[in-house]
């Protein structure tokens, strides 16, 4: 299988849906099947800074009279996330720089206008598109609002971006939202990193259904207690990954290449997934919750189809 320039030691991957984690329970998922979690273009204070004080701006946004955009939303989205982002720095990278409004990749442009045509059709002749490219926001309260800001690309090139990203680096692209993907130039035939990160989303899919879903905070816990048994579980998909590859033809659509990892996940890995799961759904253990499937929620790898 082509290997090059794949680190088979760790499992990556670009977020596409938008700049920060849709929900505690993707992010649960996520945190589960991959070491890192990119979100390119993107950046949230690193520095500490007043968390009440975001915390009292973010209640006056909110609050204001006016008809919020997507990028309002979204901007406002990053905002919360920046008080929890400290819990989960080593898992959720942000590749932007402070200073600009989010950091989009050439190429991206004309796939937002593939993407702004798959969401809201072909425009009026009469009519023109025009593209914001991304937000910023300093924290007002702070002395030192250069690194005290949120910025990201807009809703629109972020996920352009986000594609874009993941083709230079030879990395899945995550997407767990109903936003289309405007084609993408990967395919998983030969892609060990790829495969084995198919194989990986479905076989948690079958040990989750009892883990409830985890805020940053508890994600710092969660992920030091279980690292000792997910490595062995990544191991073990990277391996299966070549089965996977040799039952692959071509013209197959992604979704039969899921059925396949599917089938090879639940004959071959889930007899091998028990101690994984019993320290998942261990009632002791304060993830522990009957009442969630958190497998509904599980993302899905954007590939061609």
């Amino acid at each position: 299988m082509d290997t090059t320039s794949q680190n088979l030691e760790s499992f990556e991957a670009v977020y596409y849906s938008q700049q920060v984690p849709i929900s505690n329970e993707s992010l649960t998922v996520l945190s589960l099947v991959f070491d890192r979690l990119i979100f390119p273009g993107v950046y949230l204070p690193i520095s500490p800074f007043d968390e009440e004080a975001l915390k009292q701006e973010i209640k006056r946004i909110t609050s204001l009279p006016i008809q919020f955009t997507v990028d309002d939303v979204q901007m406002l989205n990053c905002m919360k996330f920046s008080l929890h982002a400290k819990y989960v720095r080593d898992f959720c990278i942000f590749t932007g720089n402070p200073g600009m409004a989010g950091s989009v990749e050439a190429e991206a442009h004309p796939l937002m206008a593939a993407l702004d045509e798959l969401v809201f059709g072909p425009p009026s002749p009469d009519f023109i598109p025009t593209h914001s490219l991304g937000f910023c926001k300093g924290f007002d309260f702070s002395d030192n609002r250069i690194e005290h800001q949120v910025n990201g690309p807009s809703w629109l090139s972020y996920p352009a971006n986000a594609l874009v990203y993941a083709a230079k680096q030879h990395l899945p692209l995550v997407n767990d939202s109903t936003l289309p993907v405007p084609g993408v130039p990967a395919s998983p035939k030969l892609n060990a990193k790829l495969l084995a990160t198919m194989l990986a989303i479905e076989s948690v899919k079958l040990v989750l259904p009892k883990l409830k879903p985890l805020s940053p905070r508890q994600l710092q816990e969660f992920r030091a207690e279980t690292s000792v048994h997910v490595k062995p579980f990544r191991a073990e998909m990277l391996r299966l990954a070549k089965e996977l590859n040799n039952a692959l033809t071509s013209g197959m659509t992604s979704e039969d290449v899921r059925k396949h990892a599917r089938f090879l996940v639940e004959t071959t890995v889930y007899p091998q997934l028990h101690e994984l799961e019993a320290v998942l759904t261990d009632p002791g253990k304060p993830w522990y919750r009957r009442a969630i499937d958190l497998a509904k929620t599980a993302p899905e790898l954007a590939t061609n189809s």
